[in-house]
C-alpha cells in the first residue's frame, strides 16, 4: 500500500460536472482499470482519497490534485497510463507521484493562477481596480452570503488583451480552506467599482495551484 499525489486535468467535454459526480467517476475509473485502492478501516470502509480544492463548476484546469492510496506494484508512469486508459474523454491525468508522510501536503495550497476570458464592451481598468483600498462584494460562505473583502486575496491580476469584445484576464486569488476565492467574484467586484465595465459572460481556466509561490507538482 502506498500513497500518491496525482495532477490531473479537466476540458470543455467535462466542465458542468459537479466535485461529487467527480469522485464518483473516479471511483468507477479506478474499478475499471488495474488498480486496487487503499481502503480506510473501521465499519464503513471507503477509498483513502483526498482532493486537494474542488474545482468550481463551469470552470476547465491543467492543475488539479489529489492524494490517493493505491494497492500495487506498478510505476508512477504506469499508474498515470493506466489512469488515462481508464478515465473518460476530458479528463486528463499529467502526473503521479508516489509520496512519504506528508512529503507533499495538500492543505497547505493557497493560491491558484487563472485565466479568465470577459465579454465586454470595454476593457475594465485593471490599474484602477488594484488601486482601490477594498473590494466588497457578496460572497457565497458556509453561513450564507456575505459581503466580504476580497482585495487581501487579489495577489495578481494583469490585463493580458482585447480583443473581438473578449478582455483576457490572468490573476493570482487565494485558494484554499482559509479562504477561497473564484475568479466569477473577482469579475463581480470588476463590475461593480470600475465604471463603464459592463461584463456580459466570462469563462475561467486555472493554470496552477501554488503553495505560496511555488506549484504543488
Amino acid at each position: 500500500m502506498a500513497k500518491y499525489i496525482v495532477k490531473y486535468g479537466r476540458d470543455d467535454r467535462v466542465k458542468f460536472i459537479s466535485h461529487l459526480d467527480f469522485v464518483r467517476c473516479f471511483h468507477r475509473a479506478v474499478r475499471r482499470s488495474a488498480l486496487n485502492f487503499e481502503f480506510s478501516q473501521g465499519f464503513n470502509p471507503h477509498p483513502v482519497m483526498t482532493i486537494a480544492q474542488p474545482l468550481p463548476v463551469c470552470v476547465t484546469s491543467e492543475s488539479e490534485y489529489m492524494k490517493v492510496g493505491f494497492v500495487t506494484d506498478m510505476s508512477d508512469d504506469e499508474i498515470k497510463d493506466e489512469l488515462n486508459r481508464s478515465m473518460p474523454p476530458g479528463f486528463t491525468v499529467y502526473k503521479v507521484k508516489r509520496v512519504e508522510s506528508k512529503e507533499i501536503d495538500l492543505t497547505k495550497i493557497n493560491k491558484a493562477e487563472y485565466v479568465t476570458e470577459i465579454e465586454c464592451e470595454t476593457p475594465c481598468d485593471i490599474e484602477r481596480l488594484l488601486a482601490e483600498n477594498e473590494l466588497v462584494v457578496p460572497k457565497k460562505t458556509k453561513s450564507g452570503i456575505k459581503d466580504s473583502d476580497i482585495r487581501p486575496h487579489i495577489f495578481e491580476i494583469e490585463n493580458l488583451g482585447f480583443s473581438d469584445g473578449v478582455m483576457t484576464v490572468r490573476m493570482i486569488v487565494s485558494c484554499g480552506s482559509d479562504y477561497n476565492l473564484k475568479p466569477q467574484t473577482v469579475v463581480d467586484a470588476a463590475e461593480k467599482y470600475i465604471e463603464g465595465f459592463v461584463p456580459t459572460f466570462s469563462v475561467s481556466h486555472r493554470k496552477q495551484m501554488l503553495i505560496d509561490k511555488k506549484e504543488v507538482m
